[in-house]
């Protein structure tokens, strides 16, 4: 099924653009004319293409408002400008300030505008509509024009789990490209930060990244730097569109949902996946099942790829709950939302940290492991290792699987080479290392 924006390519007119609009909005009582498409609700001015700016558009448009007022006729409490590339909508009552005082000199036709007549208009209006690029933004517009009609307000749309992602790569195109020397990977840190505040303060404490204001224009800040922005316009757009921060029963649900941001082959590396709650009660019943009703109270499970935490917090005796994962913006998310707070959390690269040069594992060279752990390790007491581990082998080939550098690890290098082929595997390396370390635990890993 064609899109909005796929049918507005095929337009060769202003009347197939009108056409178009009409019906993907579902407009039914309207009428065309001097106003391009007038309903009781909503204005619009159409042209074909995409090369004549929102704020042209605009100018003529109001043309036509300001002859009804200046008549006594209604006006609507909406305004429009549609055409192949790009949409943008205003309530009109945020313009009648400039078009009472009637100081603005129209030309003889809506079409035939003066250059002051624009200047004026676009130095008043540019506060005030909400601008949307098509082909990125169609569902929005649609939403939001058809909110205005039943509504009489333009609502921002949600973020929710369902267009998390999509969200997030509009955020990039708008506002993450244009923040000065930020690393593409810190991508995500600085959009929770951003998403998670509501204009003065943060929902979170002790996210990663954390958003501020420096004469009055947004800067984030991440590990103990500041990073502006090199133009402010699209933080305007996007956050015209978008509400936020997300409903309260989102917040956290969203925050652990930070795996679905990074890309896939990095994801794969890291082991940073996402493991679904259904997946997690299923885990836990098996577990039950073989270990008995009292395993959660009987053995100590260590996760060393815990990412977010989710596959945790199922769990009920955090006192024997140990969480480690590669990344420290990990166990900041955790803080903020609060996961497991009672568990042992802590960075850890488990094929890095505590490797010897001839293989071996020495605690003492971090001191990252806590002493607890230590110890139950020590005495051979009973350990449940519960992870859901990073799936990667050598090679360049990112669909595949493989990664290069995969072998490039303390661990791989000082420890594999008995292994053969199984060396190349990140998974085996996990494997090989846990018995090593803990030749008695027990491995229990979800199924994907």
């Amino acid at each position: 099924m064609s899109t909005l924006y796929e049918k507005l390519q095929h337009a060769r007119s202003e009347e197939d653009v009108k056409d178009i609009y009409i019906k993907a909005l579902g407009l039914k009582s309207y009428t065309k004319g001097l106003i391009d498409i007038r309903t009781d609700e909503i204005w619009f001015e159409a042209k074909e293409g995409g090369k004549i700016s929102s704020y042209a558009m605009f100018t003529q448009l109001l043309h036509y408002v300001q002859d009804a007022l200046n008549k006594g006729e209604i006006i609507p409490p909406f305004l429009a400008v549609i055409d192949t590339e790009k949409a943008a909508l205003m309530k009109t009552a945020d313009v009648l300030p400039l078009l009472k005082n009637k100081s603005i000199k129209w030309g003889k036709s809506a079409s035939q505008y003066p250059k002051e007549a624009l200047d004026e208009v676009s130095a008043y209006i540019g506060a005030y509509f909400v601008s949307f690029k098509i082909s990125s933004h169609e569902q929005e517009f649609i939403q939001a024009v058809k909110q205005a009609i039943q509504t009489g307000e333009i609502i921002r749309a949600q973020i929710t789990p369902d267009n998390l992602k999509q969200v997030f790569d509009k955020w990039v195109a708008m506002i993450g490209r244009e923040i000065i020397g930020v690393n593409e990977e810190d991508y995500a840190l600085l959009f929770f930060a951003d998403i998670m505040h509501d204009g003065t303060l943060s929902t979170h404490e002790h996210l990663p990244a954390e958003l501020l204001h420096k004469n009055n224009a947004p800067v984030f800040s991440l590990n103990g730097k500041l990073y502006e922005l090199a133009n402010k316009e699209g933080y305007r757009r996007f956050w015209a569109i978008y509400h936020k921060p997300p409903h309260s029963e989102y917040r956290n649900y969203l925050l652990e949902r930070r795996d679905s941001l990074i890309p896939l082959d990095e994801r794969s590396f890291k082991g940073a996946f996402y493991t679904p709650l259904a997946v997690v009660d299923a885990a836990y019943n098996k577990l039950t099942e073989v270990l008995g009703k009292n395993w959660q109270k009987n053995y100590i499970v260590w996760d060393m790829c815990c990412g977010v935490g989710n596959l945790e917090v199922k769990h009920s005796n955090p006192r024997n709950l140990y969480m480690s994962t590669l990344d420290q913006a990990d166990i900041d998310v955790m803080r903020a939302t609060k996961t497991c707070a009672a568990a042992y959390r802590f960075q850890y690269d488990y094929l890095n940290d505590d490797i010897t040069d001839d293989g071996k594992i020495d605690y003492s060279l971090t001191n990252k492991i806590p002493e607890s752990l230590r110890q139950a390790i020590r005495e051979g007491k009973k350990i449940l290792v519960l992870m859901n581990p990073p799936y990667a082998e050598v090679g360049t080939g990112s669909d595949s699987g493989n990664k290069a550098g995969v072998t490039k690890n303390k661990f791989s290098t000082t420890a594999m080479d008995s292994y053969g082929k199984a060396s190349s595997e990140l998974f085996m390396q996990f494997i090989v290392r846990i018995a090593q370390e803990m030749p008695t635990a027990t491995i229990a890993i979800p199924k994907r």
